[in-house]
């Protein structure tokens, strides 16, 4: 039996003719003259005129005659995903307003456009849709992103192809440059090794003959063994200097880059951040000068808290501290560990006999100028006073022993141009002892010569108000450029050249380097000292 939903595939009556589904639900049975495509049903002449009365309905594909399917055509079907009603998911697509550019359902018609007068059928607008201009445009459209899309997807796979690609090349890559680097280093060292060797080798074998002779008393080949072995020194410390000249490596890490991913760089990068500020001290520090006594052991000389400190750079912690009379400056230690410290244009230096392990037990040397840089050579003071700009030599005890210069700051160049006015710090050539005084007024470096001699090192503005100083062993100096917050490297052919990746936070004021492990220390106004590698 039929039901009011139109279930059944066909509606016979007793001479087996299709029914009205309307009326049979109410229990009447009258002939059909049409079917409604949309409502999916049988309708008689009386419902077909009240179909197309309907505002809902009366835009439905009503098929009539010999077009009326003798089954239904939906039969058991669920609408598709296409034909259904996004709002209204249990009825199906019929109509479109135009108005709207809205697909709708019969709900859609009935609640939402009422009163829209373009709303037509969808299979009516369909063959209108179709030689439209829209219909072009949206159907050009699908095919761009069709191919946009299509070519994305493989662009995409290619991508997804080539991470491990990439990935692999950059490894191999930076291997590659790595394992250059380590080669170079190997051989090199593995050269003064094998050097050091034959030098230590040979050294055993003569005083192993040294102690025969001596136990046999042989004396005259003893004599001959040591006359000739002095003899042979001199080409020995020709050799080492020659093939042991630079047992330095390539010190490098992977930095990171704004325009890039990491980087390999043999340039100087940061690699110790200490703080230096001790709980009892009541200013910012500003040190005025750093001295490296042993390994990860430094001394700082703090300007405004008036006060020499001492800290572990291997664990970056506070050791010792001591307070001042006075304010202290610059200094210079010696190959035996001892200190020098210039006060502040005080004519007193301070005497450390072993600040590594005690900054509480000193003497004061008092010397006749007002002090500000001291380096120590060959147990002789080089100190750097001011007004005048006199550079003198006194013994341990004070005492004058020579007068340098008497005023630097009558020295002039070639053109008559004066080059030094306020030399307040100072670094000095081990090997030559000649001493370099930086001059913030003029922004230069003068080399003062042990023989006397005054020599323009460097003039520039490039400098920038330079302070503190020290020497890398190729015989360049590193400068505080304070002004510039950064660390300058003086050739000797005058070039000039930032060391640092970027200019500090603080403006500089002190600066050391290790030479055995090439880390560049950096403080000033900052209650931190930077450590980098260079």
């Amino acid at each position: 039996m039929a039901t009011a939903n139109g279930s059944d595939d066909i509606l016979l009556n007793k001479e087996s003719d299709l029914n009205c589904e309307p009326c049979f639900s109410d229990g009447r049975t009258r002939s059909v003259e049409g079917f409604c495509m949309e409502c999916d049903e049988y309708l008689c002449q009386s419902c077909l005129d009240a179909h197309r009365i309907l505002r809902m309905s009366k835009t439905h594909h009503v098929k009539r005659g010999e077009d009326i399917p003798k089954k239904k055509p939906n039969k058991n079907a669920q609408y598709s995903a296409e034909s259904s009603c996004h709002v209204h998911t249990d009825s199906k697509i019929t109509s479109f307003c135009k108005s709207h550019k809205q697909l709708c359902c019969d709900q859609c018609v009935i609640l939402g456009h009422k009163v829209c007068t373009d709303v037509k059928a969808i299979g009516d607008y369909f063959q209108e849709f179709v030689n439209s201009e829209d219909y072009k445009t949206a159907f050009q459209m699908l095919k761009d992103l069709q191919s946009a899309y299509t070519a994305k997807k493989k662009e995409a796979s290619m991508n997804l192809e080539e991470v491990d690609r990439y990935y692999h090349k950059a490894m191999e890559t930076f291997k590659a440059e790595l394992d250059k680097i380590k080669i170079s280093d190997i051989r090199t060292l593995k050269a003064v090794v094998s050097t050091y060797d034959s030098v230590l080798g040979q050294l055993g074998s003569w005083f192993e003959s040294i102690d025969t002779y001596k136990n046999n008393k042989q004396d005259n080949e003893l004599a001959i063994l040591v006359l000739r072995s002095i003899r042979d020194v001199d080409t020995i410390k020709d050799n080492v200097q020659t093939l042991c000249n630079d047992d330095s490596i390539v010190r490098y890490d992977f930095v990171p880059d704004k325009s890039s991913l990491l980087r390999l760089v043999k340039a100087p990068f940061l690699v110790q951040t200490i703080t230096i500020k001790h709980e009892s001290d009541e200013k910012t520090c500003q040190i005025t000068d750093i001295a490296l006594l042993r390994d990860d052991l430094v001394l700082l000389a703090d300007y405004t808290n008036l006060k020499l400190k001492t800290f572990n750079t291997g664990n970056s912690t506070f050791v010792s501290n001591v307070k001042l009379q006075y304010s202290p400056w610059q200094m210079s230690v010696t190959e035996h560990g001892e200190a020098y410290m210039a006060y502040y244009g005080k004519p007193k230096i301070l005497h450390l006999k072993s600040p590594a392990t005690d900054l509480t037990t000193f003497r004061e040397i008092d010397v006749d100028g007002k002090c500000y840089a001291v380096e120590c050579f060959n147990k002789t003071l080089k100190v750097q006073c001011l007004t005048p700009a006199k550079t003198i030599e006194v013994d341990g005890e004070g005492n004058q022993t020579r007068i340098i210069s008497n005023d630097l700051s009558k020295e002039t160049n070639a053109n008559g141009e004066q080059f030094v006015t306020h030399p307040y710090w100072s670094t000095q050539d081990s090997t030559t002892g000649s001493m370099y005084v930086s001059c913030n007024g003029k922004n230069s470096i003068t080399e003062i010569k042990s023989d006397g001699g005054i020599k323009l090192f460097v003039k520039s503005d490039k400098l920038n108000c330079p302070h503190g100083l020290c020497m890398d062993t190729d015989g360049s100096i590193l400068v505080c450029s304070y002004s510039s917050k950064d660390v300058l490297r003086v050739m000797q052919n005058e070039d000039i050249q930032s060391v640092l990746p970027q200019p500090l936070h603080f403006n500089p004021r002190a600066v050391a380097l290790d030479k055995r492990t090439k880390r560049l220390f950096v403080a000033g106004l900052s209650d931190e000292m930077h450590v980098f590698q260079i």
